[in-house]
C-alpha cells in the first residue's frame, strides 16, 4: 500500500480549500447581485399599506426535516430553534397554513411586522443571508437558502 508524503497531503488540502473559498465567493458575489436585483424589483413596486409579518418556521425539536436545497439528500437534520423556512404573509398563520404547518415538528415564529413591502425585503434579507448563519456554517454541506425554501421567495 502507497503512502501520500505530508508534502502532497498538505498541498492537495490547500488546493481543495482554494477550490471551496474561491467557489463560495463566487457564489456569494453572484447571490449579492441578485438579491440587490430582487430588492430592487420590490422597492419600485408599489404594494398595500396592509399589516404583514415576516416569520420563520423553526424546527420544535431535533429531527430530521424534508430538504429541497439539499443536492440528492431528500431530508437534513435539524436542531431546536433552527430556521427551516423564511416567509411573508398578510393572512396570518391561520391564513398562509389553513391545514396546519408543513411539518408537525415546526413553530411559526414571527420575526418582523410591517407593511407588504417591508415584509418582502425582510424575506429576501433573511434568505440571503441564510448562509452566514452559525447553524448553516456548521454544516458538512452549504445550503444558499433554507432547507424550507424551495426558491429565493
Amino acid at each position: 500500500m502507497r503512502t501520500i508524503s505530508l508534502k502532497t497531503s498538505l498541498l492537495i488540502m490547500a488546493i481543495v480549500s482554494t477550490f471551496a473559498v474561491t467557489f463560495f465567493f463566487k457564489l456569494s458575489i453572484e447571490r449579492a447581485e441578485k438579491k440587490a436585483i430582487e430588492i430592487e424589483r420590490i422597492a419600485d413596486k408599489t404594494y398595500p399599506n396592509n399589516y404583514c409579518v415576516q416569520y420563520a418556521l423553526v424546527a420544535l425539536n431535533d429531527g430530521w426535516f424534508p430538504c429541497y436545497n439539499c443536492g440528492v439528500a431528500e431530508s437534513i437534520y435539524l436542531k431546536e430553534g433552527e430556521i427551516w423556512k423564511y416567509g411573508k404573509t398578510c393572512n396570518g398563520e391561520q391564513g398562509r397554513y389553513p391545514n396546519g404547518l408543513p411539518h408537525k415538528n415546526l413553530l411559526f415564529k414571527i420575526q418582523f411586522i410591517g407593511n407588504e413591502k417591508q415584509c418582502l425585503i425582510m424575506e429576501k434579507e433573511k434568505i440571503y443571508n441564510y448562509p452566514n448563519l452559525p447553524e448553516c456554517l456548521k454544516r458538512k454541506i452549504v445550503l444558499v437558502r433554507p432547507a424550507g425554501n424551495k426558491i429565493d421567495r
